[in-house]
């Protein structure tokens, strides 16, 4: 059994080197330099959570930190990677999807002068490439596992890489929470329905973004122009949730048998057709199982906690809530906390 070592002894330290970061010198991004500077400004609470997925990593791990090896997984500007390689884990890899972001997190681990074992470019199957002849122990994120296009292929190609992989993810798309949903659902239809901006919040993208229903009409305009007006938004409404690729192979369908898929089974879940990432997607933990199940993995769920490391009176409110969390549990927990391991390794 692996020594339990607690993480949050590295979190002062860790906090003081980040006070000399200079966020100009780590991207010439906008969006880059924004999301960085969010982080640092509310620097203690997200190291608190760092701190939570690394030592639930661990204990959920049959290996000392020294001699895991783990992947960040949409990692952005890689400061949980960063953190863990500072912690002391043996090896540390640093994924994300976006070649800026990537190019950011390589310039934040020099400034740090944290070297970090190796970047990765892609989505879970260059991952899973990239470890085509070696294993990594585990994979965390935060906020990222509500965005993935298909959790089914995902959590197989995690069972490819290592079947006895233990993974770390926290997501605020926490299905318990009843006002959590409300708000996001209103976040979700208004991405569906009335698009966004960069003004919208602090981590909105760097351009404006269409409905995403006007986008799945264009993108079915294109490729069957002859459909009527009526057929188009038919389709259009009943593709919410699907890439571009998979709109194509409904649409071609469609022109085929003329019948209309069915509806999406919930009612406000959608995602960026272009990309396929989902707007906070929201899954009840039972369906959250199931997908987990699917691969060889067994999920636990734990609770996460509110902010409250900053001053002011919502400091002492939110002091309160965390308080309550340990009563009603997931209910009112801000985000939740997903580990998963072998379905006979889970502790």
């Amino acid at each position: 059994m692996p020594q339990t070592e607690s993480i949050k002894e590295y979190i002062i330290a860790f906090e003081k080197k980040l006070e000399f970061v200079v966020i100009n010198d780590v991207s010439t991004e906008l969006y880059c330099k924004k999301y960085l500077t969010h982080l640092l400004e509310h620097t203690t609470y997200y190291i608190a959570i760092y701190a939570d997925v690394l030592q639930k990593l661990i204990e959920h791990s049959s290996k000392n930190k020294e001699i895991i090896s783990l992947i960040d997984y949409g990692a952005g500007n890689g400061l949980l990677g960063i953190f863990a390689k500072f912690c002391g884990f043996e090896k540390v890899y640093i994924n994300d999807l976006d070649a800026k972001f990537l190019n950011a997190s390589q310039k934040l681990a020099i400034q740090l002068n944290i070297k970090i074992d190796g970047y990765i470019l892609g989505d879970i199957s260059e991952v899973q490439e990239y470890f085509k002849y070696t294993a990594p122990d585990g994979i965390v994120g935060t906020d990222v596992i509500e965005h993935i296009y298909n959790l089914k292929d995902f959590f197989t190609c995690l069972q490819q890489i290592n079947q006895s992989l233990v993974s770390v993810f926290t997501t605020a798309s926490n299905p318990e929470n009843y006002f959590k949903v409300r708000m996001l659902k209103k976040l979700q239809l208004k991405d569906e329905l009335k698009g966004g901006t960069p003004d919208d919040n602090a981590l909105f993208g760097e351009y404006p973004l269409e409905p995403f229903i006007k986008i799945r009409e264009q993108i079915i305009r294109k490729h069957a122009e002859n459909l009527s007006d009526t057929s188009i938004m038919d389709l259009a409404k009943a593709t919410r949730g699907k890439n571009e690729e998979d709109i194509i192979a409904v649409v071609e369908q469609y022109t085929i048998s003329g019948k209309l898929p069915a509806p999406p089974a919930d009612d406000t879940n959608t995602c960026n057709p272009l990309n396929g990432s989902w707007t906070e997607r929201i899954l009840s933990l039972k369906e959250y199982v199931t997908l987990y199940k699917s691969a060889g993995f067994k999920p636990k769920f734990y609770n996460g906690f509110y902010n409250e490391y900053e001053g002011g009176f919502k400091k002492y409110f939110k002091k309160i809530l965390n308080l309550g969390i340990s009563i009603l549990g997931k209910k009112i927990s801000p985000y939740i906390v997903i580990v998963s391991c072998r379905k006979n390794d889970l502790k």
